[in-house]
C-alpha cells in the first residue's frame, strides 16, 4: 500500500515555497508556511494551510533555527518537512534532527547530505568511481596559505560546506590568495556557519553541465538527462537549460553514467543534482553534488513531463521511483532565466521598493513568490522569480524566450528583463559557444548593446501606448479629462523629452500623426496593465504601471517614463539642484538599500583614489564601497551591522590638494 503524506511544513520562503504547495496543493496534502515579518505580503502565505511566524531579525532566529522548525512541524501534525533549497537543505544536522524527532525529511539522508557537502570527502568518494575531478586543497585560512606551493593558478576559492556561490572568487597569483580565502571564510560563516574553505583548479573556459538524479535510497537511481548552466554572473546561474546542447552523444552518455555511479553506490535518497565541468574539447570534470532539489529543475520537468517535486514527496514516503529509467523520456527543448530585481545598467544594483504591479503571459510559466504589494527585504536574494519557456527545438525556445520576456511585467522596481533578452538573442549563444564566464567577459558589449536597443524604441511606441491608455481606454468613448475629442493635439513628456502627436480616430483604429509620419493603429485589446495593438501592421505589447506624477510605460522590456499636462497630477515642473562640486565628493552616499558587514577606515585617516572604505551586503551580494578622491576620513555615520537605505551618508570626507 502506498504511503501518503498527510501534512508538510515547508521550512523555505519565497518562490520555493510556493513551487511545494503547488504541488502538494494538488496532491491533496496540507502545507504549513513559515515566515519572517519581511515576507509578510509573500505569495507562500496565501497559498499555504497554515502559516507561522519566525520571530526574529537574524538567519539564525528564523530560517536556520532548526529546533524552532521542528517544534512547529510538531505543533502543527506535520508527518514531513521539505526543507526547498538553500537554508537547511543540504544541512545534515537539521536533516538528523527532523528524522529524529519522528518526522520524514524530503531530501538526501544525513550521511549523504555530509559526504557530499564536505567537499575533500566527496572527492575521494568520486575518486575511487573513476569519475575525473580537478586538484584542490581544503581547510582553514592558514592551513591553505601553509601549503600554497601545492596549488596551480589561476584557482577557484569557494565554501567547503556550501554552494550558491557565495564566497567564490576566482585567484589569478598567489599574492591574493589571502584576501580572497578571508572574504570567503566570512560568508561561509555566515552562510553555512562553518568556516571551513577549498581551493581549486580553475578552467577558464568551461561549460556548467549538470544531471538531474532521482534515487530510492536503496541503491536504484535514474537520471532525468541533463541541464546546461553555464551562463553565470558571479557564479550565480543566470540562464538555464535543457537537455544541453552542443555535446556530443558519447560526452551526454558519459555525464549520465558518472551521476548514476555516484548516486547507486551512495545509496542516495531523493533528488539530487551532479554538477560537471566540461572543457572545450568536451573532457568532463567532477564539480559538486547537490544534495536538494536546483532552482533551475523547471527545465527538466517541461522537457520530461514529470513534476519532481511530486517525485520528491513520493521517494520521501517511502513508495520508491515512480517510473524506470526506460520510461524516462526526453522531447523538445526548454530554457528558464531568472528574474532579478537589479539594475544592469548601474552595476547590477538591487533594486528596492514596492510591486505595484504584476502580469505574465500565458505562453509561458513563471515561478515565483511576488503579488502587487509585496515589499522587496534586502535580507534575501535578489531573484523574484524564474520565466520557463519550451519550444519543440532549441531555435523555437529562444523565440519563444524573447518574446515572453517582453510579455512579462514587474512594476515598481527595476528587474534585469532587458539584459536577459539581449543574452538570449546573442549569437554565441544560439550557436552555445557560451561559458561560465562569458558574461564577465563581454559585459561592456553585452551594456552597449542593451543600450543600443532601447534607442531603437521609437518614442512614438510608448506614447501611443499612454495616450491610449489615457484617453482611449474606456469603451464608450470617454476619457480622464472629456475633451479629448474636441483637443487631438498630445504633447508627451518620454523621459524628459517632449513627444507630439495628432491623433484622429478612424473607423477601424486610430491615425496617429508623429514627425509627419501617419501611425495607423488598429485591433487595441486591452487586459489588465497590458495595451495590445498593430502599428503599422507590426503587433505591440505596452504596458502600463502608474508611479507617482507620472506613468511608467513597458515596450520591448524596456521602461520609459511618461507624463502629460492633459492628465491630473503629472503637470511638469522645472526643478533644478544644485551643489557644490566639493560637497558631492566629500559625502559617500549609498546606492542601494543594505548591511553594513565590515568598515576599514577611521576618522583621521589619509586615504587615496580607490582605497576601500567598507561593504554593504544587499540581497545576498557584497558591494565594496571605495573613496572617490585622494582624501581624509573625517567622520563615519555607520558601524558594522548598520542597515542602510538608499542615498543614506555613509562617510564624510575631506578632499586632499
Amino acid at each position: 500500500m502506498r504511503r501518503r503524506f498527510h501534512k508538510i511544513l515547508i521550512a523555505n520562503r519565497g518562490e520555493i515555497a510556493v513551487r511545494i504547495i503547488r504541488t502538494a496543493r494538488r496532491l491533496g496534502i496540507r502545507t504549513v508556511a513559515v515566515y519572517t515579518s519581511d515576507d509578510a505580503q509573500s505569495l507562500h502565505l496565501a497559498l499555504a494551510d497554515e502559516a507561522f511566524l519566525l520571530e526574529g531579525s537574524l538567519l539564525a532566529e528564523t530560517y536556520l533555527n532548526q529546533q524552532k522548525l521542528v517544534e512547529l512541524a510538531k505543533q502543527a501534525g506535520a508527518d514531513a518537512i521539505h526543507p526547498g533549497y538553500g537554508f537547511l537543505s543540504e544541512n545534515a544536522a537539521f536533516s538528523a534532527l527532523v528524522e529524529t524527532a519522528g518526522i520524514a525529511f524530503i531530501g538526501a539522508t544525513p550521511e549523504q547530505i555530509k559526504l557530499m557537502g564536505e567537499k575533500t570527502r566527496a572527492i575521494d568518494f568520486v575518486k575511487k568511481l573513476g569519475v575525473p575531478v580537478l586538484p584542490g586543497l581544503r581547510g582553514t585560512v592558514d592551513e591553505i596559505l601553509e601549503n600554497i606551493g601545492q596549488l596551480d593558478f589561476p584557482v577557484l576559492v569557494k565554501a567547503a560546506a556550501g554552494g550558491g556561490g557565495k564566497g567564490m572568487q576566482i585567484v589569478s597569483k598567489a599574492d591574493d590568495l589571502a584576501a580572497a580565502l578571508e572574504q570567503a571564510q566570512r560568508q561561509a560563516l555566515e552562510y553555512f556557519s562553518n568556516g571551513e574553505l577549498f581551493v581549486e583548479k580553475y578552467l577558464p573556459q568551461a561549460r556548467h553541465v549538470e544531471v538531474q538524479l532521482m534515487g530510492d535510497g536503496a541503491g536504484n537511481a535514474v537520471h532525468l538527462f541533463e541541464r546546461d548552466c553555464s551562463l553565470q554572473r558571479r557564479y550565480q546561474k543566470v540562464v538555464e537549460e535543457a537537455p544541453a546542447a552542443n555535446l556530443s552523444d558519447e560526452t551526454r552518455v558519459s555525464l549520465h553514467q558518472n551521476a548514476l555511479a555516484i548516486a547507486k553506490a551512495s545509496e542516495y535518497r531523493g533528488a539530487g543534482t551532479i554538477e560537471f565541468l566540461v572543457d572545450e574539447q568536451q573532457n568532463c570534470w567532477f564539480l559538486e553534488m547537490n544534495t536538494r532539489l536546483q532552482v533551475e529543475h523547471p527545465v527538466t520537468e517541461m522537457i520530461t513531463g514529470l513534476d519532481l517535486v511530486e517525485w520528491q514527496l513520493e521517494i520521501a514516503a517511502g513508495n520508491g521511483l515512480p517510473l524506470a529509467q526506460d520510461d524516462i523520456q526526453a522531447c523538445g527543448h526548454a530554457i528558464e532565466v531568472r528574474i532579478c530585481a537589479e539594475d544592469p545598467a548601474h552595476h547590477f544594483v538591487p533594486s528596492s521598493g514596492k510591486i505595484t504591479a504584476v502580469q505574465n503571459s500565458e505562453r509561458a510559466r513563471w515561478d515565483s513568490f511576488v503579488s502587487e504589494g509585496c515589499q522587496l527585504s534586502p535580507a534575501y536574494d535578489s531573484m523574484l522569480g524564474k520565466l520557463i519557456v519550451y519550444g519543440a527545438t532549441r531555435e523555437q525556445a529562444i523565440a519563444e524566450m524573447s518574446r515572453s520576456l517582453d510579455l512579462l511585467l514587474l512594476g515598481g522596481i527595476k528587474t534585469n528583463q532587458a539584459f536577459l533578452k539581449v543574452l538570449v538573442q546573442q549569437e554565441a549563444f544560439r550557436k552555445m559557444t557560451v561559458h561560465t564566464k562569458y558574461i564577465e567577459q563581454n559585459l561592456s558589449e553585452l551594456l552597449a548593446q542593451l543600450e543600443v536597443r532601447r534607442t531603437e524604441v521609437s518614442p512614438a511606441v510608448p506614447a501611443v501606448a499612454y495616450i491610449l491608455y489615457h484617453f482611449y481606454g474606456v469603451e464608450d468613448g470617454s476619457n480622464e479629462l472629456g475633451y479629448w475629442r474636441l483637443s487631438p493635439n498630445f504633447e508627451i513628456e518620454v523621459d524628459g523629452q517632449a513627444v507630439q502627436l495628432l491623433v484622429r480616430k478612424q473607423k477601424k483604429g486610430y491615425l496617429f500623426q508623429y514627425k509627419n509620419e501617419p501611425l495607423f493603429v488598429s485591433d487595441v485589446l486591452y487586459n489588465n496593465y497590458c495595451v495590445s495593438f498593430n502599428l503599422n501592421g507590426k503587433k505591440q505589447d505596452v504596458f502600463w504601471n502608474e508611479k507617482e506624477n507620472l506613468t511608467e510605460i513597458q515596450s520591448q522590456t524596456f521602461r520609459f517614463e511618461l507624463k502629460s499636462k492633459q492628465v491630473p497630477g503629472q503637470v511638469s515642473l522645472n526643478r533644478q539642484t544644485s551643489a557644490l562640486n566639493g560637497e558631492l565628493q566629500s559625502r559617500i552616499v549609498a546606492d542601494l538599500f543594505g548591511k553594513v558587514v565590515d568598515v576599514f577606515v577611521s576618522p583621521g585617516d589619509q586615504l587615496i583614489k580607490g582605497q576601500n572604505l567598507l561593504v554593504i551586503e544587499s540581497m545576498k551580494t557584497e558591494f565594496t564601497i571605495q573613496s572617490p578622491v585622494d582624501a581624509v576620513v573625517k567622520n563615519i555615520h555607520v558601524t558594522k551591522g548598520k542597515i542602510v537605505q538608499d542615498k543614506e551618508i555613509l562617510v564624510d570626507l575631506e578632499a586632499r590638494s
